[in-house]
């Protein structure tokens, strides 16, 4: 979700109420970054790890490999993350 407030105090209590975690600032909502998500569903996050398994990916997030977005009942795990991960890997 995108959303505008005055400044960050605003953006953290807006979130609150919504029951949403703030994650950090994006762009305008047409702006090439700001569609690119922040964070993916566990799904998402496995076809982008390569197809990895339900149960690597949780052994990731365990062993802090990869990050989650706080706050949330769903496993979201940030694109930073899956995406030094990544950068990791390949230089292994």
């Amino acid at each position: 979700m995108w959303f505008e407030a005055e400044d960050a105090e605003r953006a953290r209590a807006f979130a609150a109420r919504c029951g949403a975690g703030l994650y950090d600032e994006a762009g305008s909502p047409g702006s090439p970054e700001a569609l690119r998500p922040e964070a993916y569903d566990e799904k998402t996050a496995r076809l982008l790890l390569g197809g990895i398994s339900r149960t690597t990916l949780y052994r990731e997030l365990a062993l802090r490999r990869l990050d989650r977005v706080p706050g949330t009942r769903r496993v979201l795990v940030t694109r930073a993350s899956i995406e030094r991960r990544c950068r990791v890997t390949r230089r292994n």
